[in-house]
């Protein structure tokens, strides 16, 4: 057997240390979001409870919509996932439940995409934020006015203007209005 040097001893502990921690750092992770899923469970069905407190009935939970994103014409498939379809009345919502820092800003941009991504896939009245910390709603609604990408057309006016004219000069040369 070869005797080991003491470089050769610190390698073998670098290695092994790097090995530990890479393991211990990746049971940190995996615990922390076990935690944060447990704890967005409990705020869901806790949403649940107060939506239907509120007079909302709970349509669908975690309901999926599939999406096909092409990029160059190849095909990339995902999905939309909102936390409740809730309805009131005869309007429905897409309801996103937040807790902590994040439900206090419904209008952060990052926020603001999220639910108007909801918003255009669930094609519903509007979106709710359901901060759970403070049992407060958020009532979003999004009004859209899409940009034109060619400009006014043109046509269509002159057409009914063309119109006009030949009716009216109908009327007037054909004798009618004598």
């Amino acid at each position: 057997m070869i005797p080991l040097r003491s470089t050769d001893l610190l390698i073998l502990g670098v290695i092994i240390g790097a090995f530990l921690l890479y393991n211990i750092s990746k049971l940190w992770r995996s615990w922390a979001t076990s935690r944060r899923v447990v704890k967005a469970g409990k705020a869901e069905a806790a949403a649940r409870k107060f939506l239907e407190s509120e007079g909302y009935t709970v349509l669908a939970v975690q309901e999926r919509v599939p999406v096909v994103t092409k990029i160059n014409g190849k095909p990339h498939k995902s999905h939309i996932q909102a936390d409740l379809l809730v309805q009131k009345g005869k309007e429905i919502f897409v309801v996103d439940v937040k807790t902590g820092e994040t439900a206090l800003k419904p209008s952060a941009p990052d926020i603001r995409r999220q639910l108007l991504e909801y918003f255009l896939v669930y094609q519903t009245d509007g979106v709710i934020v359901l901060d759970m910390d403070n049992k407060k709603l958020y009532r979003m609604e999004f009004e859209i006015k899409f940009p034109s990408s060619k400009g006014k057309k043109l046509a269509p006016y002159l057409v009914t203007f063309c119109a006009g004219a030949v009716f009216a000069w109908i009327i007037f040369k054909g004798g009618f209005l004598s």
